[in-house]
């Protein structure tokens, strides 16, 4: 790796979303693997009969799906690098207050009454996500592009796991880095892979739900649209919230 002495930016924020397309949680640390933060992305709904490339049920298929607010039961420790299956055991609060496990018939009922279709259940200890393990962006990219739609745009609304603060990189900063190692904290290493190509679900409220379709015209008008990067995990290892980043 590069300069230890001086790091390139903090890791201000650590987040994990138990199931695809539902609310995601702050961590204080998380317990990195080759697949991404240990209970990142472990459950999806899908579609049977929808299409091979993409049959996961998200926001994009019903905004609402992002007011779902999912919890470990019991959160995998990041001491414990092998969960077991009780670890991964999900309880979801609907907006209503009603709590369902992730598994339970009526849950999928309710959810198959909302998109109006058969779905089922996928559950996997490696993260299921769109691209690549992890997703970073900065507050310095969000800024600029809250001064582009002309909102103050919350960093939720764009489902990161790692928001990095730049010491001296200003917007857009992490797309200059793709290519390059680092690392955070003491020992967990990543590479930024490549840009992240954004979708509609950017446009939803994380609070409401409501659509603001004009934030996801500026992306694809003026960043191809594509918004923060993907990165692929090099070395396993637990990152902190606070911790610094160094870039090789």
């Amino acid at each position: 790796m590069g300069n230890e002495t001086q790091s390139a930016g903090t890791l201000t924020h650590l987040r994990r979303y138990p199931v695809k397309g539902m609310s995601g949680e702050d961590l204080d640390e998380a317990f990195v693997t080759f697949a991404g933060l240990t209970g990142d992305r472990v459950y999806a709904f899908l579609d049977p009969n929808g299409p091979a490339d993409f049959p996961w049920m998200t926001p994009r298929q019903w905004a609402e799906m992002l007011l779902l607010k999912p919890r470990f039961v019991s959160a995998p420790s990041v001491e414990d690098q092998l969960p077991g299956a009780a670890d991964y055991r999900v309880e979801v609060t609907t907006p209503e207050g009603k709590k369902f496990h992730i598994d339970a018939p009526e849950f999928r009922a309710h959810l198959e009454e909302k998109f109006g279709r058969p779905i089922q259940l996928r559950f996997s200890e490696r993260s299921i996500t769109d691209s690549r393990p992890l997703s970073l962006l900065s507050p310095q990219s969000i800024a600029a592009l809250s001064k582009e739609t002309g909102r103050t745009l919350d960093l939720r609304r764009f489902r990161a796991n790692f928001i990095v603060d730049w010491a001296n990189g200003g917007a857009w900063h992490e797309e200059s880095l793709i290519g390059r190692q680092f690392r955070v904290g003491e020992v967990a290493t990543f590479m930024f892979a490549k840009k992240n190509m954004r979708c509609k679900v950017i446009t939803l409220d994380p609070d409401t739900a409501q659509a603001a379709p004009e934030i996801f015209e500026v992306v694809a008008k003026n960043h191809a649209s594509c918004l923060g990067v993907y990165g692929v995990v090099l070395r396993e290892g637990i990152v902190r919230r606070g911790d610094p980043i160094f870039v090789d």
